[in-house]
């Protein structure tokens, strides 16, 4: 079930099935049962390739998308219901710092970071920032250092490297990009020096979440403990 319902964040060679100029939307295979949703505000487009009859600032979805196109598309919205899962072309990449956002200019700062912090950041990333690509640097990079940073940027960029390889290889809908396990997500988000320890009981995540820890983290990695339910008392 997980496969086709729990699959926000992912990334998918998609196929346009149909397009929709009443609903300013577009059907896409993404390679699951049932086929996602692209709005006409989450399609990118370049304007030389739009042959649009109006001058209008933004041209209609049937001038960007034809049926049979390929497409590079992630998943903002699982699928409820009859509902397909809601789908975006901006591509974002989220780390333990700063989130990716292949082939764009966007830039900024999270706003919950006070102004002296916001500066140190704002000279950093002018340093690190990667051609070509957007980045938005989180709450979570207070304090960290520029090789941090570093470190956080270029596994991004070589993760983007290798979903736009496994793009080109075919044009088949289907899955290229899982975004982690919900509780590596949550790690991600929120383990520090602060916690004691994580316990888990089911072996597999055990192992998931340690590798996650040990890749970004190391030296918290002996915090995160398998327990053993038949072993162990609580």
């Amino acid at each position: 079930v997980n496969e086709t319902t729990q699959i926000d964040g992912n990334i998918y060679v998609g196929r346009v099935q149909n397009v929709l100029p009443g609903m300013e939307a577009a059907f896409i295979d993404i390679g699951i049962p049932k086929n996602g949703v692209l709005y006409v505000g989450d399609v990118q487009f370049d304007q030389e390739d739009v042959e649009s009859s109006k001058s209008g600032p933004s041209p209609r979805i049937e001038e960007m998308l034809k049926a049979g196109q390929t497409i590079l598309c992630q998943v903002t919205k699982n699928p409820i219901g009859a509902k397909g899962a809601r789908l975006t072309q901006e591509v974002s990449l989220p780390g333990r710092f700063v989130v990716l956002v292949p082939n764009s200019s966007a830039f900024g700062i999270s706003k919950r970071l006070g102004d002296s912090e916001r500066r140190r950041l704002r000279r950093i990333t002018d340093e690190i920032r990667p051609d070509a690509h957007g980045l938005i640097v989180r709450t979570a990079a207070e304090g960290v250092a520029a090789d941090e940073l570093q470190r956080d940027v270029d596994s991004l960029v070589a993760k983007w490297t290798e979903i736009e390889a496994q793009a080109a290889r075919s044009n088949e809908p289907r899955l290229i990009y899982r975004d982690l396990d919900l509780a590596v997500r949550i790690l991600r988000e929120e383990l520090n020096s602060d916690y004691r320890g994580v316990l888990i009981d089911d072996r597999e995540l055990y192992e998931k979440v340690r590798d996650y820890v040990l890749a970004v983290n190391p030296e918290l990695a002996d915090r995160i403990e398998y327990y053993d339910p038949e072993a162990e008392e609580l």
